[in-house]
């Protein structure tokens, strides 16, 4: 098989190279016969071209054209032949005339600039005049030479084309019968392997029709193909005894992929009823708190203000039981905190100062877990100024900042209170799985870092701790907002 496309491209290779030798041969002939025309036809151009420099310099004598001058004279002398063979022709006879009157022009161009720079004008004019009358005849010359040679070349120019017409006619036929044999040779080698391709082709339906039962494939041709037949019945004879197992280990995949589905889905519904049970815990510290302070208002004080508080506090929970959503925009977080914040103002009017900081921008644009604010506000109320409570005169601050940096949106709550033990940083930041028996020990700053955990599982630092005892405590939240919350189970 190799030994067949080897020899079709020996005789190819040799038929293009046959092909261009032929083609170089009449591009030879042509480029000879026109060869001394280009050439006495650029030395007209350059003699053209030597005329405006020298103008300009017997006029202006510009130093740029005198340089221009000095090149063109000595391109000009170098490209002059210095001997010429005697050919028989007149054409060739003037043409050995003409290059010394070149020889002359360029001598008056010398004498001419020499003039030019002694300013003698009558000179150097008289002398020009001379060489523009030189170069006319010049130029007549060259024009009548290669009018004869051209009047000579159209004998010529016939016979080339008669020989160019018969070269390419037996290259035409050479073409041919190298083209044939080669096509000859080809089929041969495609038949050799078409055959025994076709009735691996039939198998092959065979086979994609499930009839494993057929027969082996018999080839004796080229010894490539006897290998791929070979080949191709053990593939045969292998699959029918693999097909079996490939089913059996199919149901087993298949019953694996239907089991784990069935723990995801379970390992889903635990983690949601997790996540409701968090958010469904309520402090009942505060809850008692807010209801007391609103009670000893409606005694110390008149209706009115009284009635203004228990209308936040009716605010505040509606805020909190009309929402569904486990995901809601950042507006809705500020508006519970500015309920929120107006009941602490009452309860602790003098000592404990509250200040909220958020771009108007990102109210609507950016989204968070519910109820991921409020708790933290009021683990700093409960823990952080337990020692020098908001009973006492020192002032107490709690500010609450919301900002993006970039992708992500950055909230933190900071107080000026006792703060805590980095440990007890550490340990509340540590994911702890919730089980019925933790669940009810979870509540305020570890409700909103579980929660947020479970919705940001991939991203440890959705939520830290500042903090170092009697420094305050600072929970900041850095929420991707380029990613979605793990809400969908």
């Amino acid at each position: 098989m190799l030994l067949s496309f080897a020899g079709v491209f020996i005789i190819l290779s040799l038929s293009t190279a046959y092909i261009l030798f032929s083609a170089k041969n009449l591009q030879d002939i042509s480029d000879n016969m026109f060869e001394q025309e280009r050439f006495i036809k650029s030395i007209q151009e350059d003699l053209d071209r030597f005329q405006a420099p020298l103008l300009e310099y017997l006029s202006t004598r510009s130093s740029n054209a005198l340089a221009q001058i000095l090149i063109d004279a000595q391109s000009l002398r170098a490209k002059l032949p210095t001997y010429m063979p005697v050919t028989p022709g007149s054409a060739s006879l003037r043409e050995r005339e003409l290059y010394p009157l070149i020889h002359s022009y360029l001598n008056l161009a010398d004498r001419a600039m020499e003039e030019k720079r002694g300013r003698n004008i009558a000179a150097y004019t008289r002398i020009y005049d001379e060489m523009a009358s030189l170069l006319e005849y010049i130029n007549r010359e060259i024009e009548s030479i290669s009018a004869e040679r051209f009047r000579g070349q159209m004998d010529a120019y016939g016979l080339f084309i008669a020989r160019s017409g018969a070269l390419q006619f037996w290259n035409l036929l050479f073409i041919i019968f190298v083209s044939l044999f080669a096509i000859l040779i080809l089929f041969q080698s495609v038949r050799r392997i078409t055959d025994p391709m076709t009735r691996l082709s039939a198998m092959a339906a065979e086979l994609s029709a499930g009839n494993f039962s057929i027969n082996d494939i018999e080839s004796e041709t080229v010894r490539e193909m006897d290998q791929v037949v070979a080949a191709f019945n053990k593939m045969k004879n292998e699959i029918r005894n693999y097909i079996e197992e490939i089913r059996w280990q199919e149901n087993i995949k298949q019953e694996y992929m239907r089991e784990k589905m069935r723990n995801m889905k379970m390992e889903g519904m635990v983690r949601h009823m997790e996540i409701y049970a968090l958010q469904a815990q309520m402090n009942p510290h505060f809850l008692f708190n807010t209801i007391n302070t609103g009670m000893q208002l409606a005694i110390v004080e008149g209706a009115d203000r009284t009635s203004e508080y228990m209308d936040y506090m009716a605010k505040l929970f509606r805020h909190i039981i009309r929402n569904k959503e486990i995901i809601v925009p950042l507006r809705h977080e500020i508006e519970g905190l500015e309920f929120y914040f107006y009941i602490l103002r009452v309860r602790f009017p003098r000592n404990l100062d509250l200040s909220l900081d958020y771009d108007e921008s990102l109210l609507d644009t950016v989204k968070t877990p519910v109820s991921i604010l409020q708790p933290l506000v009021e683990n700093c109320i409960i823990h952080a100024f337990k020692d020098g409570s908001a009973a006492e005169e020192t002032r107490s601050h709690v500010s609450v900042r919301a900002e993006k940096q970039g992708q992500r949106l950055i909230l933190s709550v900071r107080d000026n209170g006792n703060g805590m033990e980095k440990e007890t940083a550490k340990r509340l930041l540590y994911p702890q799985p919730i089980d019925e028996s933790s669940v009810s020990r979870v509540m305020g700053l570890e409700n909103v870092i579980q929660r947020l955990y479970f919705f940001y599982p991939d991203d440890p630092s959705v939520v830290d701790i500042e903090t170092a005892p009697g420094q305050g405590t600072t929970v900041i939240i850095r929420i991707d907002t380029g990613r979605e919350p793990c809400i969908a189970f």
